[in-house]
């Protein structure tokens, strides 16, 4: 299988720390070596033995997850996924965006949701995923072969996707690998730059990534973040998660700040701001912008639960 580390469309830049996450005070300048799938020779299969009996049946609850219907939060942003995980649709002039897709038996329900929304999956041009685990990038494969979609991952993911996609539970189709993404690469599609992030410590990979939003005549720069939390009670995991959200907060110092923050599995509060925006007349704030000291707020609570996640190791 050939890996490509590189494509036209994508653009590298300076990067702020090292792409492996390592714990650093300040936001260093740093160049780094090119990761590949290879680089990731050994992993061990996930154990998801944590996950209780009630969450199963509830995410292969057909008629729960399919409940959801797409919506439009964005002028160029959609929802297109299901009660469970997060999957969106994010629209540009030379064609479509596809960030997570899913997983059995709802990988082609993203896709009849892009077609109620009034797009055809035929123009999704790249597939992305957040990180490796069945339920965000086992639909990569039916976009790349029955659309033609290009898919692009951290070299970290792709590995544990790879290794994972055997298991029979997850029922996960493996695509092919058209784009390693690196730390610092963008992606330019007609008016829009998504710049991406390797932020580890979930999984091997995490791709983070910042775009631009819009509403009306407003523009919004909004954040996918991806490395908040460790699965494994292990110390080198809990620090790369910390470095990654010391790096986040130096970023979100940044201006514009982050005044968006799109979430990979829909919680209560994104269901009340779908509903709040079901209603938002003319004039009203929208309700999935918020003061920049919200996701700043976030990331603090974030590096609080890892630091008692330290502590209480034996």
């Amino acid at each position: 299988m050939q890996h490509e580390s590189r494509k036209p469309e994508l653009r590298g830049r300076p990067l702020s720390v090292l792409a492996s996450g390592l714990l650093f005070a300040c936001a260093l300048q740093a160049a780094h070596g090119q990761l590949t799938v290879d680089e990731f020779p050994s992993l061990k299969t996930q154990d998801f033995s944590y996950v209780s009996q009630e969450r199963v049946d509830g995410y292969t609850d057909e008629a729960l997850q399919t409940s959801v219907e797409p919506f439009q939060i964005f002028d160029n942003l959609y929802y297109v996924g299901i009660e469970w995980v997060g999957s969106y649709l994010l629209v540009t002039s030379e064609g479509l965006i596809l960030i997570d897709s899913l997983h059995e038996p709802y990988v082609e329900t993203s896709a009849e949701n892009i077609r109620k929304l009034g797009f055809d999956p035929a123009d999704v041009r790249y597939v992305l995923g957040t990180h490796g685990h069945f339920d965000h990038v086992g639909g990569h494969a039916y976009y790349q072969r029955t659309f033609g979609s290009r898919v692009g991952m951290a070299a970290g993911d792709w590995k544990r996707a790879q290794t994972d996609a055997h298991r029979e539970v997850w029922g996960m189709d493996m695509a092919d690998v058209d784009m390693i993404i690196q730390d610092g690469d963008t992606l330019e599609l007609g008016e829009q730059t998504m710049t991406f992030y390797i932020t580890p410590g979930h999984t091997e990979g995490v791709l983070s990534m910042e775009f631009t939003l819009r509403d009306g005549e407003d523009t919004h720069r909004a954040v996918i973040y991806g490395g908040s939390n460790s699965l494994l009670p292990d110390f080198w995991r809990y620090q790369t998660v910390l470095g990654n959200l010391r790096r986040f907060k130096l970023l979100a110092a940044q201006s514009p700040s982050f005044t968006v923050q799109i979430p990979t599995h829909p919680n209560q509060g994104f269901r009340e701001r779908r509903d709040r925006l079901r209603t938002r007349r003319p004039g009203d704030a929208h309700p999935f912008v918020d003061d920049p000291s919200v996701f700043i707020e976030a990331l603090e609570q974030s590096e609080r639960n890892a630091e008692r996640g330290i502590l209480a190791l034996p």
